[in-house]
């Protein structure tokens, strides 16, 4: 039924232009009480933000069970996640194009992205911890909190990038995933930073000798 309200509110935006201006007018369209509909949520603003929130999490849980997925490289992961998330929203782009017709800048805090930021965080953080106990990307203590959160912006910056493509089969924005998502990773693997750090221990460790 969550799901079915979704859907709903979606078709409602697009085909009066506007969203629902109280939840009884959204309730009339799916034909239920507004007991039922406070079942599920708890305002209108929960049901929009469930529109991107509910597909990345449809994402995370079908690679959850993925066993192939669970031994990709952390690279590896994030490419095929954002690939996979912007596939999703092929089917609502027209709803997005509506929406977020306003957002001109992708690092702008719009009004229906911050559920999407609480849910890829709570996806994205463990993998993070899990690749930095392996070694697989260095732990830079403080730094490290802030890897979750330039992949996040990342995801934005591809949402914003597909919202304007106009490329044959979004063909540009593939290219924009494959290259945004490497060059994070590069910020967040082990990189030049590190690499001097590690030269500035070999030397104090030397002359400690």
């Amino acid at each position: 039924m969550k799901n079915q309200i979704v859907s709903e509110y979606v078709k409602y935006c697009l085909k009066h232009g506007h969203a629902p201006a109280n939840v009884f007018l959204l309730c009339e369209s799916l034909e239920m009480t507004e007991t039922e509909f406070y079942n599920h949520f708890s305002s209108l603003e929960k049901v929009e933000e469930s529109v991107l929130v509910n597909r990345w999490e449809d994402v995370a849980a079908r690679f959850a069970q993925d066993e192939q997925f669970g031994s990709f490289t952390i690279t590896e992961k994030m490419l095929t996640m954002h690939f996979a998330f912007v596939e999703s929203l092929r089917e609502i782009r027209s709803y997005l194009l509506w929406k977020f017709q306003d957002w001109k800048n992708p690092t702008d805090q719009i009004k229906g992205l911050m559920g999407l930021r609480s849910a890829f965080q709570a996806t994205v953080s463990p993998m993070l911890n899990t690749a930095s106990v392996s070694g697989e990307i260095p732990d830079r203590k403080v730094i490290s909190k802030l890897n979750v959160e330039a992949l996040g912006m990342n995801l934005a910056f591809v949402m914003h990038f597909w919202l304007k493509d106009d490329s044959a089969d979004f063909e540009r924005t593939d290219a924009c995933i494959e290259k945004s998502v490497q060059l994070t990773m590069d910020f967040v693997g082990r990189n030049a930073v590190d690499k001097l750090f590690d030269f500035g221990k070999f030397l104090i460790q030397g002359f400690q000798k």
